[in-house]
């Protein structure tokens, strides 16, 4: 998939280390092959040409560079370099004449800027202020990629807002309303390059809200769209100019994969999103896409945390940890990254399962530790699913600790508290399928207290 790389490396080597003046924003197949460590050379080129320039040449290198910043931010997770997106997109619209077409370009960019922010660092205010830039760039002029490309950002902010209602036709209709500025980019394609990923963009964001649709409503044919999405967003890529593209989508078609095999209890579908992510992962490298690779495996390690509840199989649960591992190893010096704390929720939730299976009692205390540490990880209360995961998963451990050594040093007590804070948050997030669970294990609680032969206090 990467061969490409040593072509663009050849290339640039030959122009003295750097493409003339930086990147253009039309040029992102170049950028997609381009390793990491060069586009960060890229986009600080693409600063130092803007600040070399004049007129409108320097406010579009102002733009280009905002672009690659952001490009940067989704493959790195620094948080610094969000920080240069926002800040060359800031310059930009200073250069621009207000309410001008540029303008509107320059505040759109600002707004997917801080939607990114959102997603990988978890800051809800973001998400307010992506919705003001969306709105105000709609107020200029609604030339070229302007339009689609803020009634996709809003479609998408709209869609996050649907999910706590729990309604799975609402969730239909926003994804129904994608579909007009996706074909608006796709007729632009032929006179504005840029345009045609754009519209790819378009396909895997509706992708990826299908499936978290599906996931939280326990949905399965919104699901089966989210897997439809991806293959209409895959349709004539190609590995050698579009690679990270091309991972991106097969991360959100084994996302929904895995998920319908969670939902319909059925290890078929898990499987093929295992078996997917494994073929994507091994094009994938860490030099390209530090975070992509992250998040490969974050999504490989729930493709066999399912398999191992679908299983009761203790090696599936011990495959997902060491994916986790690997995902956290990477993420280790990135600083609040949201992806970092839920594969920490989910390798104690794996743990805890693993060792549930076993009976070790040993294993149990091991993994109650590993529970209390991330119930007290800053990020993880941000997180309130992560959070919520957690309490869940600690209450199942300290019942199956109870039936092991037929004690209860407080397993009962605990449990119940931490079943009923997880179900405030599972209704307040619509997660239906993890709020049954919920209810269901309150009810083991329950009768737990209830019957109590056999089952001792234990001594002071």
């Amino acid at each position: 998939m990467f061969g490409l790389n040593r072509q663009v490396r050849k290339l640039i080597e030959e122009q003295g280390g750097a493409l003339r003046d930086g990147l253009s924003a039309d040029d992102m197949s170049l950028v997609e092959v381009l390793p990491l460590a060069m586009l960060l050379k890229e986009a600080s080129e693409a600063d130092d040409a803007a600040g070399r320039a004049s007129g409108r040449k320097r406010s579009q290198l102002r733009l280009d560079a905002a672009i690659l910043w952001r490009e940067v931010t989704r493959r790195s997770g620094e948080v610094r370099a969000l920080s240069r997106a926002a800040f060359s997109a800031e310059g930009a619209l200073e250069l621009y004449g207000v309410r001008s077409a540029g303008w509107a370009r320059a505040r759109c960019e600002q707004a997917f800027a801080a939607l990114l922010g959102a997603e990988l660092f978890g800051d809800s205010r973001l998400l307010d202020s992506a919705e003001t830039a969306f709105r105000d760039s709609l107020s200029g002029p609604r030339r070229g990629l302007v339009a689609p490309l803020a009634e996709i950002g809003l479609l998408a902010l709209s869609g996050r807002r649907a999910l706590a209602t729990g309604d799975a036709q609402a969730a239909r209709v926003a994804a129904a309303r994608f579909a007009q500025p996706i074909a608006d980019l796709k007729a632009m394609s032929s006179r504005i390059r840029a345009a045609r990923m754009l519209s790819v963009d378009g396909h895997i964001l509706r992708a990826e809200m299908l499936c978290e649709w599906g996931s939280r409503l326990a949905d399965a044919p919104l699901l089966r769209a989210s897997v439809r999405d991806t293959l209409s967003a895959a349709s004539g890529l190609t590995p050698d100019f579009e690679p990270l593209t091309i991972a991106r989508i097969g991360f959100a078609r084994a996302r929904a994969q895995i998920a319908l095999g969670e939902v319909e209890g059925d290890a078929e579908p898990a499987i093929a999103g295992v078996n997917l992510m494994s073929s994507v992962l091994s094009d994938l490298t860490l030099e390209h896409s530090p975070l992509d690779r992250a998040q490969g495996e974050y999504v490989l390690g729930l493709g066999y945390e399912v398999l191992g509840d679908l299983a009761g199989d203790a090696r599936s649960f011990e495959r997902a940890i060491s994916a986790f591992d690997r995902a956290l190893s990477i993420t280790s010096r990135r600083d609040g990254l949201v992806l970092r704390a839920k594969a920490a929720a989910h390798r104690a939730l794996c743990l805890a399962r693993a060792a549930e299976i076993s009976g070790d009692v040993a294993v149990l205390n091991s993994a109650e530790k590993a529970f209390r540490k991330e119930l007290a990880n800053g990020l993880v209360v941000r997180d309130r699913e992560s959070w919520a995961l957690l309490q869940l998963n600690l209450a199942r451990l300290l019942l199956a600790r109870l039936e092991i050594t037929r004690k209860d040093r407080g397993e009962r007590a605990g449990a119940r508290a931490a079943l009923s804070s997880a179900l405030d948050v599972l209704s307040d997030q619509g997660l239906r399928s993890l709020g049954r669970s919920a209810v269901r294990t309150l009810e083991l609680v329950d009768s737990a207290m209830r019957d109590t032969v056999g089952i001792k206090p234990a001594a002071d």
